[in-house]
């Protein structure tokens, strides 16, 4: 196999979006593109990432490939890479080792480990949600900030006219409102029924800091139940899943 992937900055923001939350996985290459599920250490998060096919600028893929790495392997190749270089993916021919290639003004090569990561493929979580909220990315990097001079967790809740998060603790309470209709940082909300829950903030931050501020994420709930947040880097689609904080 070998792909070719063209503006290296969209492929290293992709990874560090993967390693905010998950230490290793399984990336598969098949005819839909670069994919990856896997979850976090504790179980409490799961991320559901895809690199179409057609993102990448030469995609030589003849038959499904599975290759476990180590996510700050890749990082630590693509540390310094530019937004102008390509990025070259490929295995070793006894599959062994897989090959980091950036090439721009130079060619710089790579050659990291293939971990053995056992374990049954992840299903896609099955989850009916009662509201929707889709939100620019920014206000909820900085609402993200704010509740954490307050507490270690921030609530949602979503109803037919706003969407809220509210973080309360020893030194005080934040609360971030978004009318419909009334605020531009509420791009659309969908709700068949109020929902309402509690998640940590630490992982809600990871989840968001790599996503431009101007981007589209969309938070899916229903009241005490797993939450869904999705938004794109580029043409990469990720999807994230995290567990309530259960009072």
């Amino acid at each position: 196999m070998k792909v070719v992937f063209e503006g290296a900055d969209v492929f290293k923001k992709s990874i560090k979006a993967i390693g905010n939350i998950v230490d290793e996985g399984v990336f598969v290459f098949d005819e839909e593109g670069m994919k990856l599920r896997s979850t976090d250490p504790s179980k409490i998060a799961m991320v559901d990432f895809l690199l179409p096919k057609h993102a990448f600028r030469e995609y030589d893929v003849p038959e499904t490939v599975k290759i476990g790495l180590n996510i700050d392997d890749i990082l630590n190749a693509l540390k310094r890479a530019k937004s102008s270089e390509e990025v070259h993916l490929s295995l070793t021919e006894d599959g062994s080792r897989f090959i980091v290639e950036l090439i721009g003004k130079a060619k710089r090569r790579f050659v990291l480990p293939v971990l053995d990561i056992s374990g049954a493929e992840l299903p896609t979580p099955k989850l009916a949600f009662t509201a929707t909220a889709k939100v620019i990315a920014e206000v909820l990097q900085n609402a993200f900030k704010d509740a954490d001079a307050f507490s270690s967790h921030v609530t949602f809740d979503i109803t037919p006219e706003a969407f809220t998060i509210k973080a309360s603790g020893t030194k005080g309470e934040y609360v971030l409102e978004l009318k419909k209709d009334v605020h531009d940082a509420l791009l659309d909300l969908t709700v068949s029924e109020p929902a309402r829950a509690s998640y940590p903030l630490d992982y809600l931050q990871d989840m968001v800091s790599e996503v431009s501020k101007a981007a589209a994420v969309t938070i899916s709930l229903k009241t005490d139940a797993p939450l869904k947040l999705g938004y794109n880097i580029g043409d990469a689609s990720f999807v994230y899943y995290l567990a309530p904080r259960i009072e």
